[in-house]
């Protein structure tokens, strides 16, 4: 209702003498006020409704989030971790409608939220970084309740789609891994369409290795992953603990009791096949990098080539047991094996670009007599051409081969040479700890032979025939310094070094013609050189000079020049009787800041910090930067109310608007903590601490303040002749609220 509107009802009102007339003006009022504020009316903004329910509470959009619903919630904690950042715990809520994350406000439940506690939130709606959260909530405990007993069985595909965001879901497959990060517990899932991972709060009690190849029902909140501009990159479950964990087919008491596979029989077609548990190879080692990588080549048991040599064998069974393969298999174990000893090898099978390979694999070595031929013996590497090696025949297979050095890298964890083989390159690489201090360089142009597992590389999208990849390169893979021996050095009187005695010698003979005149200009030249290193001496002295007494990033003082320019300031003030001002500053939640966006952004914000407060200061006054983000503000000839002023100035100053950096525009704070120190009276010491006391009342009351402190000091008492007397105390702070 408009003024107008509201003065002509004040006027009319006590003229109506009958009840039916104030009712019927009443009518009016009611009626007329809310068609005043129709959704057509884009003046009066709709009212916030009360959302009661998870559902409601989630599935809004994200701009109708961002206006700050109120929200009232009666749910059970799903998920409750405030062990990996205790000022911003992770919390799920369920009721019978859904899920939805709530983040609490301050103070925190001061006894931890447990799993299946009735709980109610209240809070107001949020956007969240990805998806609408219920944000500056409370929650209170009001009951014991339950983990919801059912839960919609979804896919990978389905965590993918960001649709199943925050919900209680439940999963099945199998566990290829298990890892620790810190406090979590991280379990590697792979559904029968694809990989996901799970994490939960480590519990020192539980065997999670147990778990590994296990096949399991998984109950928890699915989580999106997702990057700085909220689109989604992955998803992973969080579920509580164990409670909500069953396993359906536990993984065996001996991994390595699983029945032994030919490498050739590795990801074959089998009819029905399901998810895909750890197959166990055993053979020779014919690679090991710790941690990283172990190859193995298989020899048929003396079985299974009777059975290949058994004319009436089915045929298909001959070529996969009468052949030799090899397989290259990803671990994290770093046990020692020596190259040719049997080992028997688990993993998780993953197809390959020519052969398949194992992840999350574990290895031991094999009994005795379990190979043929002898145990130990080392597998001879195949002699092959860069055209042998470049085709799936000799993938993962150990190989030696010649080429020609052109060039070297030894930086990163990988470090590798190129040889060159006709007109066509290729790789050799090894780990970077396989190397010593001090590697002494082939020469290029020199000839070596490698020896070491060929690794075929294909593009699998652009080159195929039929149903078959393409080979595009290879990387022969090293197992120590000796797999490189050099063939034949490159003759040294070469083209290059031809060009180097030829320019050698035109260099001498010019010296010898300009010798002469290099003499004749020496001593103009000596002159020079001399006033050029006076000069440079000075400029060096003066840069020095400059960077004693100044910071770095800002420009201003440093703390120890702001320190002397302090002391100079109280030598002066002593001697007119002038008070002078101490300012202690420091930027708000400048942790966060480093922490949440980078110390590239830090400083950003520190040196736009500096070019705000200069302006508002005199030029009498001395600036510095006292250490990290806090700064020593020294104002002299200053009474107590020029000192809050100025103080008030900078701070105004500083939360003027929003602070870019290179990548994000930051909304910064600043406290202030002020005294005024009278000299001699007080110490420089006093009145700096002082001012930092105030500076610590700024923060305790709620930042973004300036807080003032009064020093009360004493004039110092006559001591008595007696030594033993107690000394006065110099000066007592005094707070000013």
């Amino acid at each position: 209702m408009s003024p107008s509107q509201t003065k002509r009802y004040r006027t009319l009102w006590p003229r109506a003498s009958s009840r039916f007339v104030q009712a019927l003006f009443l009518i009016t009022f009611l009626v007329r006020t809310p068609l005043a504020q129709t959704p057509g009316d884009r003046s009066a903004p709709l009212a916030l409704s009360t959302l009661t329910t998870a559902r409601a509470a989630h599935n809004l959009s994200l701009e109708e989030a961002a206006r700050g619903h109120p929200v009232l919630l009666h749910a059970v904690v799903t998920y409750y971790d405030a062990s990996i950042n205790s000022e911003y715990p992770v919390l799920f809520v369920s009721d019978s409608t859904g899920s939805v994350f709530v983040s609490l406000a301050k103070p925190l439940p001061v006894v931890p939220l447990r799993s299946g506690e009735l709980v109610e939130i209240s809070g107001v709606s949020g956007k969240g970084d990805f998806a609408p959260v219920v944000w500056k909530a409370h929650a209170r405990v009001v009951g014991q309740s339950a983990l919801p007993s059912s839960a919609p069985r979804v896919t990978a595909t389905d965590m993918m789609t960001g649709a199943t965001d925050g919900q209680w879901v439940e999963v099945e497959g199998i566990v290829h891994a298990f890892r620790r990060n810190g406090k979590e517990a991280y379990l590697d899932l792979v559904l029968a369409d694809g990989p996901i991972s799970a994490y939960t709060v480590f519990n020192p009690s539980v065997d999670y290795d147990r778990l590994v190849d296990a096949t399991v029902i998984l109950r928890g909140n699915a989580a999106p992953l997702f990057n700085n501009m909220g689109q989604m990159t992955g998803a992973h479950l969080i579920f509580p603990g164990m409670e909500t964990l069953r396993v359906v087919v536990p993984a065996p008491v001996d991994p390595f009791a699983v029945p032994v596979q030919p490498i050739g029989a590795i990801l074959r077609y089998t009819p029905h096949a399901t998810l895909s548990h750890r197959a166990h190879i055993r053979g020779k080692v014919t690679l090991l990098w710790p941690g990283k990588l172990i190859c193995i080549q298989d020899v048929a048991p003396d079985e299974a080539q009777d059975a290949a040599k058994d004319a009436n064998a089915d045929a298909s069974r001959k070529g996969l047991l009468g052949e030799t393969k090899s397989l290259c298999a990803e671990t994290q174990q770093t046990s020692p094996l020596e190259l040719g000893q049997p080992a028997d090898v688990i993993g998780f099978p993953e197809v390959g670009d020519f052969t398949p390979t194992f992840e999350h694999a574990i290895y031991r070595a094999a009994g005795e007599g379990t190979l043929n031929p002898v145990d130990a013996t080392p597998i001879a590497p195949t002699r092959v051409t860069y055209e042998q090696a470049i085709s799936d025949e000799y993938d993962s297979r150990l190989v030696s081969i010649e080429g020609t050095l052109i060039n070297e890298n030894r930086a990163g964890e990988m470090p590798n040479v190129t040889l060159s083989s006709g007109n066509s390159t290729f790789m050799v690489t090894i780990p970077k700890s396989y190397l010593p201090d001090t590697v002494s360089y082939v020469p290029y142009g020199s000839i070596v032979r490698v020896t070491g597992i060929c690794m075929v590389h294909s593009d699998r999208d652009k080159n195929r025939v039929g149903n078959y990849a393409t080979p595009t390169s290879f990387t022969i893979y090293e197992r120590n310094l000796s797999d490189l021996t050099i063939v034949e050095t490159p003759s040294w009187w070469n083209g290059t070094h031809t060009r180097w005695v030829l320019a050698g010698a035109l260099i001498v003979l010019f010296m010898a013609l300009l010798g002469l005149a290099v003499l004749r200009r020496r001593v103009k030249e000596q002159t020079a050189t001399i006033r050029t290193q006076l000069e440079q001496t000075h400029a060096l002295k003066e840069a020095a000079e400059f960077q004693a007494l100044h910071d770095g990033l800002t420009g201003l003082y440093n703390r120890k020049a702001i320190f002397e320019m302090l002391q100079r300031e109280f030598a002066a003030a002593a001697r007119t009787g002038n008070k002078t001002g101490i300012i202690m500053l420091d930027l708000d939640h400048f942790k966060k800041i480093n922490d949440n966006y980078g110390h590239a952004a830090g400083d950003d914000v520190i040196r736009e910090a500096v070019r705000r407060i200069l302006p508002v200061v005199r030029a009498t006054d001395w600036v510095g930067r006292y250490g990290g983000e806090e700064f020593l503000i020294v104002l002299p000839q200053c009474d107590m109310d020029d000192v809050k002023s100025c103080a008030e100035r900078i701070r105004a100053a500083i939360c003027d608007g929003f602070i870019c950096t290179h990548d994000h525009t930051l909304a910064v704070t600043a406290s202030l903590g002020a005294t005024v120190a009278s000299f001699p009276r007080h110490s420089t010491q006093e009145a700096v601490t002082v001012a930092d006391l105030a500076l610590y009342d700024a923060k305790h009351n709620g930042r973004n303040r300036v807080a003032f402190r009064e020093i009360d000091a004493r004039p110092p008492e006559p001591q008595p002749a007696s030594s033993s007397a107690a000394p006065q105390p110099a000066a007592r702070l005094v707070t000013n609220h």
